[in-house]
């Protein structure tokens, strides 16, 4: 492994070109995070099929007894309308529909592969979930007023794995002693890492996406979801992602939308104001499972806030 040292003296003699072939092997050489565990990669190429039979996830989901009982525990939430009613994965296929239960179902099964200490960051494992987790809730909601609900099971998915860029990372930087000032907010450490690795965790977030086989639509909101305006085409992905990361970091800190103006001023064209990301901000501090059933619901479902379920 190369150390941060030599990064910075080969790099002023390479320019930029040196950071992009370090990061790559950093990517790829990346232990275990080389490899998602089986279940998670046949979840993802069903979610590259719109079309996708339920008959084809329940297979997937009925070979995997673990990521099966956390879908069916939060099937039998009140706020899908179906308390102690679910018993099988084709009952909360039917109850859900096929999108929503591959989105909790992929869920629950990155939580093993996000749920740790990021040294290097000093960020503690149940926080760097958390944060996860809130930004898929918040990115799944936003996308109703962006673009339609049809996409809001796509944006949590797309929210859930926006900072996995964060995980490569600070491998390299543990293995070589490297600890980040920390950041405030947090999560906006993009600047501190260029300038101790030359590149930063959007960069290797949109290579390990690529490495592992999600949907080119997750890579491309994983690399672009601090800068939205950068996307060509099809921004709404990737605008939803930016919100739920900004609304992830307000519900942890107390935090006001005030302190990211770029972004509201992007987001205002598009019928955002602050208030929007407040509201968003309250709803998962408050009543996080109604988030969680707002963000995965299928369209035109409703739900009823009752007993609570939750993904740990």
């Amino acid at each position: 492994m190369i150390s941060g040292s030599v990064v910075t003296y080969l790099r002023s003699l390479m320019g930029d070109v040196l950071p992009q072939y370090v990061l790559r092997d950093l990517v790829y050489t990346t232990g275990d995070l080389a490899a998602l565990p089986t279940t998670v990669v046949r979840l993802l190429d069903l979610l590259k099929d719109q079309t996708c039979a339920a008959d084809k996830v329940a297979v997937v989901l009925d070979q995997d007894a673990a990521m099966t009982a956390n879908v069916l525990k939060l099937s039998n939430s009140a706020f899908y309308g179906a308390r102690g009613t679910v018993a099988t994965t084709r009952q909360a296929l039917v109850l859900l529909g096929n999108r929503a239960v591959l989105t909790l179902a992929f869920a629950a099964g990155m939580v093993p592969v996000m749920r740790r200490h990021l040294v290097g960051y000093g960020i503690e494992r149940d926080r760097f979930w958390t944060h996860s987790l809130n930004a898929a809730m918040a990115a799944g909601a936003v996308m109703e007023r962006l673009d339609g609900p049809e996409r809001a099971c796509e944006a949590f998915s797309a929210g859930l794995v926006h900072d996995i860029g964060m995980l490569a990372l600070d491998s390299h930087l543990a293995a070589n002693g490297m600890q980040l000032v920390p950041a405030f907010p947090l999560f906006n450490v993009s600047e501190r890492e260029r300038q101790s690795l030359g590149f930063d965790h959007t960069e290797a977030g949109g290579l390990l996406a690529a490495n592992w086989g999600f949907p080119p639509a997750l890579a491309v909101a994983i690399t672009h979801h601090h800068r939205p305006w950068d996307v060509p085409s099809d921004p709404g992905l990737v605008t939803a992602v930016m919100v739920g990361d900004i609304v992830a970091q307000m519900a942890a800190d107390g935090l006001s939308p005030e302190a990211w103006p770029e972004a509201l001023e992007f987001l205002a064209p598009r019928g955002l104001v602050g208030d929007d990301l407040r509201a968003l901000a309250e709803s998962i501090v408050n009543a996080p499972e109604e988030a969680l059933a707002r963000a995965t619901r299928a369209p035109g479902t409703s739900w009823q806030p009752l007993t609570p379920a939750s993904i740990s």
